[in-house]
């Protein structure tokens, strides 16, 4: 699934050049109603499905790790493309942008050093809002979802560790077993946080369409989400009723828009708290029922099958695991 959305990133980022009420390098003059609208349904799942997953992973790396393993092999898978995409991708970016700029004629390796100064990373990162770009100041560009994803992994490194002991354990038995007794309860209080940060503080259209701290949450549900399997088994059961509601809520959000700003040029023109709020819950709706549908879809194609072949030796994993385990592996660097 991780694979599948980073995938699908380099489609979402090349149909930018073609929607409305974008912000890019290059935008069409001649935007498309048709690409708009799969940004908007795009933005409301993928980027909140990607943390989901990358917490999952984050448990089940830390099932046979401690927390400073665990920290020393996120900086490494983290840290290695973060810095690779900065030099090699985002800076030479922003210095073709300012080629464009009259009167702009400083060299590239002076530029270079000023984009990737310590000093300038340190305060071009805000804690929340718009990042700095334009190339005098450090921007990340696309690669902000490493450095989110690096810096949520070592934030809640402490919580995970505590919910490994005994009292962690004790909690995440009672909220499984809650949920598994009240699955439509928790699936709205779930929704909660996400949608009161959406409603204080968001959205950012230069974190995917939503604000950074969001996305805390996602990554802090995937990984509860794996610690039990009553919680995997609650999102299945629940994957028509969430992705009904989350049909019903993209259906507002994109009335609210409309009345927002009839002429359609900017999807995210003038959003209120309550439009916010509903992109959050949207957003979650989204997630779970894709994340129910993907889970059903998992469990039969793991099914328990003869693990010997009839001359007695070991048969080889299905092709498909195989292909998941590789592209696993490869996304980040891709």
């Amino acid at each position: 699934m991780r694979a599948v959305v980073v995938a699908g990133l380099v489609v979402f980022h090349s149909a930018v050049v073609f929607a409305s009420g974008t912000s890019w390098f290059i935008n069409d003059p001649r935007p498309s109603p048709g690409f708009t609208v799969f940004l908007l349904w795009g933005s409301l799942w993928g980027m909140p499905l990607l943390f989901v997953v990358s917490g999952m992973g984050a448990r089940y790396a830390l099932r046979s790790r401690s927390a400073g393993a665990f920290l020393r092999e996120r900086l490494g898978r983290l840290r290695v493309p973060l810095l690779t995409g900065l030099v090699l991708l985002v800076a030479p970016m922003f210095y073709l942008n300012r080629l464009g700029e009259p009167g702009f004629h400083e060299p590239y390796w002076r530029f270079w050093l000023r984009f990737l100064n310590p000093a300038a990373i340190a305060t071009g990162i805000p804690a929340r809002g718009t990042w700095h770009s334009g190339g005098d100041e450090f921007d990340p560009a696309h690669l902000w979802f490493l450095f989110s994803l690096l810096v949520f992994s070592i934030v809640l490194v402490p919580a995970f560790g505590w919910l490994r002991r005994p009292h962690g354990a004790r909690l995440l038995d009672r909220l499984a077993g809650l949920t598994e007794r009240h699955p439509a309860a928790a699936l709205l209080v779930a929704a909660v946080p996400i949608m009161a940060v959406e409603a204080a503080l968001g959205p950012d259209k230069n974190t995917g369409g939503w604000e950074r701290l969001t996305y805390l949450f996602f990554f802090l549900y995937g990984y509860l989400l794996a610690c039990d399997r009553r919680f995997e088994q609650t999102v299945r059961r629940l994957r028509w009723s969430a992705l009904s509601g989350a049909v019903l809520a993209s259906v507002l959000l994109a009335v609210a828009a409309k009345l927002v700003d009839p002429s359609g040029a900017d999807p995210m023109s003038g959003v209120t708290p309550p439009v916010s709020a509903t992109q959050g819950l949207a957003g979650w709706l989204w997630t779970t029922a894709i994340l129910g549908v993907a889970g059903t879809v998992a469990a039969r194609l793991t099914t328990p099958r003869p693990t010997t072949s009839p001359t007695g030796s070991s048969a080889h994993p299905p092709r498909w695991r195989r292909v998941a385990s590789y592209a696993n592996e490869a996304v980040l660097p891709f």
